[in-house]
This record gives C-alpha cells, structure tokens and sequence, in this order.
C-alpha cells in the first residue's frame, strides 16, 4: 500500500500546474532497505 501525506499532495498538483503537465503520473515502487 502506497500512503500519500496532504502536503506531498499539494506539492505535487503545485509541481505538475507550474509545468503545465495534465497527464497521468506513474509511480514506481522498489523493494529496498
């Protein structure tokens, strides 16, 4: 399960609005210690 806190949420829609991007994202997630 992948948790998201609402700052990263905000900081990402801040991130994807100031680079004009409107498409989906991927999110990789990697087994690591």
């Amino acid at each position: 399960m992948l948790k998201i806190t609402d700052k990263a949420i905000d900081n990402l829609k801040a991130y994807l609005e100031q680079n004009s991007i409107d498409s989906a994202i991927r999110v990789a997630m990697m087994q690591g210690g």
